[in-house]
């Protein structure tokens, strides 16, 4: 079976590179992760605007863009569950390239976007197609379809966690939309395999098979080129960067949530007691 999704008549793959984080000045860090990321990114591709987008203009492109409900059940969750929307968003409105800021890069786009191709798919080895490396056209059908089922499994508490609204949903979205046929991550290698054949034969699609971080489809480690900078470890830019890990704490919906049940059962413990 082909790939059933048809973007002959979609638009070129915009040169706009779309990236998320707190501080803008970030280009300036002398890690490697930046020295060997983000810096060599821009200085590969002078041809494409770099947009770094803050926590403000995230909040802002998702209250201009979503109805007021949708925007309701998001407004206080966690910067990390607005940011796996706003780059679904981001991709359907405006295409381009949307790159997770940990991501290495030694191969500009230049060499790597083929003249026909109007979307990337690189996948997370056998596991499921990369959400951390997004690049297509805009309009594309898939990201639509992606935003729609996040939309659509979003309430004002998930108790099921913030994982499920990211890597699932934006797998669910490429197997129905790009192959016909609905698919749960880790469906196997084989079936993997055979995605991956599929977009090669396409003349629209490419992939590739990523071994991240240093087997990508933007990026081959070498040890000659690569830069030590400040020698800093991810964890270490992290903590330098007070940036909290995606699974820790509580977004304000489930505090409020919390407060609101403590008082009920506090109200109910003094009621039963007098």
């Amino acid at each position: 079976m082909p790939v059933q999704l048809d973007l002959s008549t979609y638009g070129s793959i915009p040169k706009r590179i779309h990236v998320s984080w707190k501080n803008k000045a970030i280009l300036e860090d002398e890690s490697p992760l930046i020295l060997n990321g983000l810096a060599n990114l821009k200085a590969l591709n002078p041809d494409y605007i770099l947009e770094i987008s803050d926590d403000k203009d995230v909040e802002t492109y998702l209250k201009t863009h979503l109805k007021k409900w949708d925007y309701f059940k998001i407004k206080n969750k966690k910067i990390v569950e607005k940011i796996d929307l706003w780059r679904l968003l981001k991709l359907y409105h405006e295409g381009g390239i949307y790159v997770d800021i940990d991501r290495f890069c030694n191969i500009p786009f230049g060499s790597l976007i083929q003249e026909d191709t109007k979307c990337i798919l690189p996948t997370h080895g056998d596991i499921d197609f990369s959400q951390d490396l997004m690049i297509s056209c805009k309009h594309n059908p898939l990201f639509e379809t992606a935003i729609h089922y996040n939309l659509k499994g979003r309430y004002l508490l998930n108790p099921r966690g913030v994982f499920h609204l990211g890597p699932p949903i934006y797998m669910r979205a490429v197997t129905e939309v790009v192959f016909g046929v609905r698919h749960k991550r880790k469906p196997g290698a084989a079936v993997m395999a055979h995605f991956r054949d599929l977009l090669e034969n396409s003349k629209h699609f490419q992939t590739y098979k990523e071994d991240a971080p240093n087997d990508t489809i933007i990026f081959n480690y070498d040890a000659r080129t690569f830069k030590k900078g400040n020698g800093m470890q991810k964890a270490e830019f992290y903590a330098a960067q007070n940036i909290t890990p995606w699974a820790n704490g509580f977004d304000k919906n489930t505090l409020i949530f919390t407060v609101i049940l403590g008082v009920l059962l506090l109200s109910l413990i003094l009621y039963v007691l007098l």
